[in-house]
């Protein structure tokens, strides 16, 4: 489970992968720099994570032989990053995710409900201390969401502009 945010922009899947055929170190360079223009949303969300959260949270936990807990701030903060994907599955083309799986409940437990009492007292008490699901990426990036936004347009318009100078060509 992963967290993510993301922008739709309509044509952008098709144009990056038209860019892997025509000029792959452009896209190598595309991929770069969308890491690069969501960085102030990256690094609010990095900030967002505190050191310590519930007290059973720096516990081991594992739910069907996948490690969930224990929460580290550092796994949190090295676990935000943003994914350049143009498979056919995937709806999202550039999202800004959380890999790790303890900060990405942290982030949106309680989005679908508890389905025991343990999760419901679980989900509860983190919704009590750090408010509703999403806690850290969406508000991350609505923080940002003008800069970001702007740079992923200026960015758009430049893969696009390079796929129509080699349509043209």
């Amino acid at each position: 489970m992963s967290a993510t945010a993301q922008i739709e922009v309509y044509g952008l899947k098709e144009a990056l992968k038209e860019l892997r055929q025509v000029d792959p170190d452009l896209r190598k360079t595309i991929n770069k720099e969308a890491k690069e223009l969501a960085k102030p949303a990256i690094d609010d969300a990095k900030a967002s994570y505190p050191p310590r959260l519930l007290s059973g949270m720096e516990r081991k936990w594992t739910q069907r032989g996948n490690q969930k807990f224990p929460y580290s701030q550092q796994k949190a903060q090295r676990g935000v990053g943003v994914k350049v994907d143009t498979s056919k599955r995937n709806s999202s083309t550039i999202a800004i995710i959380q890999k790790d799986p303890a900060a990405s409940i942290i982030d949106m437990a309680g989005k679908q409900g508890g389905s025991n009492a343990q999760g419901a007292r679980f989900i509860s008490t983190l919704t009590l201390q750090f408010g509703l699901p999403s806690r850290v990426m969406w508000p991350a990036y609505d923080r940002n969401a003008g800069a970001v936004e702007q740079n992923m347009v200026e960015l758009v318009e430049r893969v696009m502009d390079a796929v129509n100078r080699n349509l043209v060509m």
